[in-house]
């Protein structure tokens, strides 16, 4: 969870204190590495790019639990209740993804005080996996429907008619892609492969955030971004999603733009008071 703690009793700044993994690498030790990556694309194709914004942001992810129930035994209907975690990167402006092996980092979090402006705010329980998890029932539903209907006229069709292989080529690929849509729901939950979501139930889930260093590049009309995780190696998964998908680079520039903000209201006060004394 994120802890607001108000330092002020009435105007003062609000400060937030979240749990999040700290910082391995120094800023300027990245900043330097960007800057050797604009040198290295200049020389390769003898175009200079221009740096337009370089930031280190918090984004939250979400550790949650939940249980299931399956049968156990042969004809038995007896069922037990099976317990699990994972982990998730708690936006709505990302798809998504879950990321189990962060749990082990887990121990290594500590309470921090970063800047306002380089927290990105997540969805700080589970609904965001709630609203997925609805999402995925009805898209399972209607694959089943849809392969069901389909099926039926392939058993209608007579085995001469040249219709029947173009219904079994559709079928095989609706499966395989409802298969391929399950599948990454229940590895990153580690579920069994047969189960019945209406029984999976999301009980708890509290926000911590991972810091990654952004930097974003633009030449000829056109950008690109670099990113950086905590350890100082290159986040490929970022750097993807922040080129793919508008809503999250527009999510992260706007971070960004609260930053500039904030430096032309220091500088237009700092101006003032140089005026002031003058």
């Amino acid at each position: 969870m994120v802890d607001v703690e108000s330092l002020e009793r009435g105007g003062a700044t609000v400060q937030m204190v979240i749990r999040a993994l700290p910082m391995l690498v120094p800023a300027s030790v990245l900043q330097n590495n960007a800057e050797k990556k604009r040198i290295k694309r200049g020389l390769i194709d003898d175009t200079e790019e221009q740096k337009v914004f370089e930031k280190t942001l918090y984004l939250p992810y979400l550790d949650f639990t939940y249980q299931y129930s399956v049968e156990k035994g042969f004809l038995s209907k007896r069922t037990t209740l099976a317990k699990g975690s994972s982990i998730v990167l708690a936006l709505r402006e990302v798809d998504l993804d879950f990321y189990p092996e962060l749990e082990s980092l887990k121990p290594l979090m500590v309470e921090i005080r970063p800047e306002s402006d380089s927290i990105v705010q997540g969805v700080e329980s589970t609904l965001l996996i709630n609203e997925r998890l609805e999402e995925l029932k009805r898209m399972l539903a209607n694959y089943d429907r849809e392969l069901q209907q389909l099926s039926k006229e392939y058993s209608s069709l007579p085995e001469t008619d040249h219709v029947r292989t173009d219904l079994k080529e559709n079928i095989d690929h609706l499966r395989s892609t409802r298969e391929t849509r399950w599948k990454m729901f229940a590895d990153g939950l580690k579920l069994p492969s047969k189960i019945d979501l209406e029984k999976l139930e999301l009980l708890e889930g509290s926000l911590f955030y991972m810091p990654y260093f952004i930097t974003k590049f633009t030449r000829g009309g056109e950008s690109r971004f670099l990113v950086w995780n905590r350890e100082g190696k290159p986040s490929e998964s970022i750097a993807d999603e922040l080129m793919k998908n508008s809503k999250f680079r527009e999510l992260v520039q706007s971070h960004v733009a609260m930053d500039d903000l904030s430096s032309g209201n220091q500088d237009q006060t700092e101006g003032s008071d140089e005026t002031e004394v003058t």
